[in-house]
């Protein structure tokens, strides 16, 4: 009884506070009245981008203070990188995935980034913090776009000019060497912009910018974060229909963290893009660059 009670009150404060969308929709909706709804597509289409920001073992809070929970995390990461990977490639969804330059990294564990017990964590759990050749080969597809989100994913508001080319010198080469050519799409580590001029001196051609609204051409719109908890299946059907309500045509950029998802998840969110009339396109498809 108590959690029905508890159940009715929270829906009843989110229909009189939020019109029934969960509060990060709901600020996401409002956002986009006061901009006039700027994100438009230009032929008229609605259409989505699925972008993953893919670090492993180094995605979490936990990895400056509690390897054991940063492992964990990145256990987590893994598998349900691996899955969800498998699933894109096998049902052709076009999507982004960026990738943190030390994960692509041989020399890893020699780096003086890391502090001694860091270092040794990444001994100990190698698989946690590398690409294998397999992995590298499920993200060469004609449908999955990688980019790169950083090298050492250190913040990019709190690097010198030096360090933001020693960031995107690594992660240039890295990416190259794996895969074969230059990275064109970026996520800035947190979504902190800074350093654009290096950036864009190292070939990247867009990047997920820190607003809703872009205001340069290097830019896609921040979109909504994508993951269980933050926005589920019936928040995103009733975001999508009230976009097309609104809108002639509209790119949405979602994006979240391998952490964050599994692979039932994200068949069930599909599923309701799918069934809303929305496309899934990549950021270069979007873009053209």
């Amino acid at each position: 009884m108590g959690s029905q009670i508890f159940n009715f009150f929270r829906h009843t404060k989110r229909k009189l506070l939020t019109g029934g969308f969960a509060e990060t929709v709901h600020l996401f909706l409002k956002d986009l009245e006061k901009q006039n709804g700027a994100f438009r597509h230009p032929d008229g289409k609605y259409v989505v981008n699925l972008s993953f920001d893919l670090e492993l073992g180094f995605n979490t809070p936990f990895w400056e203070g509690d390897l054991r929970k940063a492992l964990a995390y990145g256990t987590s990461a893994q598998n349900n990188f691996l899955s969800l990977l498998g699933y894109l490639r096998e049902e052709r969804i076009p999507s982004n995935v960026q990738i943190a330059g030390l994960l692509m990294d041989e020399e890893l564990t020699m780096l003086s980034l890391f502090s001694p017990a860091q270092r040794e964590a990444i001994r100990n759990h190698r698989e946690l913090f590398a690409l294998s050749h397999e992995d590298v080969a499920m993200l060469i597809s004609p449908d999955i776009e990688a980019g790169i989100h950083g090298f050492s994913h250190r913040h990019f508001t709190e690097l010198s000019s030096q360090d933001a080319d020693y960031e995107m010198r690594n992660v240039v080469r890295v990416f190259e060497k794996k895969f074969g050519k230059a990275p064109e799409f970026m996520s800035f580590p947190k979504n902190y912009i800074a350093h654009t001029d290096v950036v864009k001196k190292h070939g990247v051609k867009c990047w997920r910018a820190d607003r809703q609204h872009p205001l340069t051409d290097f830019e896609i719109p921040l979109g909504l974060w994508f993951a269980p908890g933050v926005l589920g299946a019936s928040d995103l059907g009733r975001l999508l229909a009230k976009i097309k309500e609104s809108h002639m045509g509209y790119f949405l950029h979602l994006w979240g963290h391998f952490t964050e998802m599994d692979v039932r998840v994200f068949a069930e969110l599909l599923d309701v893009i799918k069934s809303a009339g929305w496309k899934c396109t990549t950021v270069k498809n979007f873009k053209q660059y």
